[in-house]
């Protein structure tokens, strides 16, 4: 049938009719064949923004950000006068597939082909947020809501660049405005509560405006949900299981509402969580989420056999779920040494070694000093909280937008030691070692600081591939300390019937990297005394 299309659109020669019959085609359900018509019209006629402008919009909505960004990229650079709407289109591509820095002069050519449009202003305000850009964010989110950007999404930027700047007056007035203007804005409310409970340490405070707009929306979902793992932040699990069962009495069935309530009821009683993901399956059958939940849950009923099979289904999923890794070495540890494979081999896979000294200082003593200093100034200026943090804050960074030097040459500081790592590793057929090309590049990177009784509790990261430890400073007299400090691997992170505690240490010391697969559990230990602990963290996928 297509191939009858495509020679009456040519017999035609009419394009118009050609994107006019394909956005019927997707109005259908016919994605596949309304794609293939747009890109043979766009083999014939290369430069037609409707065509362009459908497909774009067709691939982001498929999930093909990189895609639809390509497509645009090459048609800007072949047309002379591009129409506004594109210009926007791609800024929002580059945007959405994390092309961040070539989002941000895509947005400026947006603004600059429609200076009235508030909606072109709030990308930019978006896209330099994401670039560490606070200050300018604040700046071009007003500009967006002085040209009649929607609102309260514009306000809500302009909060989140207010938050990430430090402006924390500011910001929590900004998203008090957004909830009067709509009470139930779910990322105003989960902003300000993260603020609340940062500044003031209060979880009672911090769910007060959660408290008032389920008063007035009990049924609403995510709220609930945004409350609940405030108070799973907390550690009040059995007080955030009773607001999501509250919420099960207004929507016994909803899916996510069971996933969220056997997240929680896992710390205190398994065998409810076990009951929750059977509701969810029975609502949302194969979802990958619930399939994780009832991985979860199932370890932490010490079915070790059952796990192993359910994560089986996740890898065959995604062979690169770390959660599902992680979830593995936990139910072979259960079953004995004997089962775990050689991926589990902390002395091989976890490697320790000091940063190299970046040009322009003279040792790495005086580089650290410069880092550590710069590292306490983000994290007085922009605390933010963290779920797995215990007694400390974290700050995003990105050495490329760093404004002090020292920020900057990180980059070169960690070229050497993951280079040596990644030459070491080698290739096989583990999930490590398959993956290694070579080459990589950073994903995520943040600076804990963690002060007297800190830790970071055992955790793993699920959307990397390698993942660091580098301690920037101690405290005096920490490293005296047996264990205090330390970081540790293997404790599960899912409480289960025999302990799985941590048994493999590495002793920080300033200035020391460590590398290890993503999907090891790993966290602190404890520490006591003056001082805080200064650290970055990065994930690595394979470039």
């Amino acid at each position: 049938m297509l191939n009858a299309q495509l020679a009456f659109l040519a017999h035609q020669g009419d394009a118009k009719h050609g994107v006019e019959h394909a956005a019927r085609l997707q109005r259908e359900g016919r994605g596949s064949e309304a794609e293939r018509l747009l890109r043979d019209l766009l083999a014939r006629h290369p430069r037609d923004a409707a065509a362009v402008a459908l497909l774009a919009r067709m691939l982001l909505a498929s999930g093909r950000a990189d895609e639809a960004a390509t497509l645009l990229d090459r048609f800007v650079g072949a047309t002379f006068r591009v129409p506004a709407d594109l210009l926007l289109l791609r800024a929002q591509s580059l945007l959405t597939a994390g092309r961040i820095e070539a989002a941000v002069p895509a947005y400026h050519e947006a603004v600059a082909a429609s200076p009235h449009d508030g909606a072109a202003e709030l990308g930019l305000a978006v896209a330099l947020g994401r670039l560490g850009q606070h200050e300018a964010a604040a700046l071009a989110a007003r500009s967006a809501i002085g040209k009649g950007a929607e609102l309260p999404d514009a306000c809500f930027v302009l909060a989140r660049a207010l938050f990430d700047g430090g402006h924390f007056d500011e910001a929590e007035a900004q998203f008090r405005h957004v909830l009067r203007l709509s009470p139930a804005h779910v990322a105003a409310h989960t902003n300000l509560a993260e603020l609340v409970w940062m500044r003031s340490g209060d979880a009672a405070a911090a769910a007060t405006d959660l408290d008032t707009a389920l008063r007035a929306q009990p049924a609403h979902v995510l709220l609930r949900i945004a409350k609940a793992r405030l108070l799973q932040s907390a550690g009040a699990l059995e007080r955030g299981y009773s607001t999501l069962a509250a919420g099960l009495a207004h929507a016994p069935r909803h899916p996510d509402l069971h996933v969220a309530a056997a997240q929680l009821a896992i710390g205190f009683d398994p065998p409810r969580a076990l009951v929750h993901v059977e509701c969810a399956h029975r609502s949302a059958p194969g979802r990958i989420d619930v399939v994780a939940a009832h991985a979860d849950a199932l370890l932490a009923l010490g079915r070790a056999h059952d796990v192993l099979a359910v994560t089986g289904e996740m890898l065959r999923h995604d062979p690169c779920d770390a959660h599902a890794l992680a979830l593995r070495t936990s139910a072979w540890r259960l079953l004995g040494d004997d089962h775990r494979p050689a991926s589990c081999d902390y002395a091989t896979l976890v490697r320790a070694s000091m940063l190299d000294t970046p040009p322009g200082w003279p040792d790495l003593a005086a580089y650290l000093r410069d880092l550590a200093a710069a590292l306490h100034r983000r994290h007085a200026s922009q605390p933010q909280a963290n779920q797995t943090l215990r007694r400390g804050t974290q700050v995003s960074i990105d050495p490329a937008c760093a404004t002090d030097p020292a920020t900057r040459a990180f980059a070169r500081a960690i070229e050497g030691p993951v280079r040596r790592y990644l030459d070491g590793l080698g290739h096989g057929a583990d999930p490590l070692r398959r993956r290694n090309t070579g080459a990589c590049r950073v994903a995520d990177m943040r600076s804990v600081r963690l002060r007297s009784r800190g830790h970071h509790v055992s955790h793993v990261h699920r959307q990397g591939w390698l993942s660091s430890a580098c301690c920037i400073e101690l405290p005096p007299g920490m490293a005296e300390r047996d264990g205090a400090g330390w970081v540790a691997f293997g404790e599960c992170g899912v409480p289960t019937p025999t302990a799985l505690p941590a048994d493999y240490f590495i002793k920080p010391e300033p200035g020391l990297l460590v590398l290890f697969p993503s999907w090891f559990w790993h966290g602190t230990r404890p520490f006591r005394g003056n001082g805080t602990r200064l650290s970055i963290a990065f994930d690595l996928v394979p470039a």
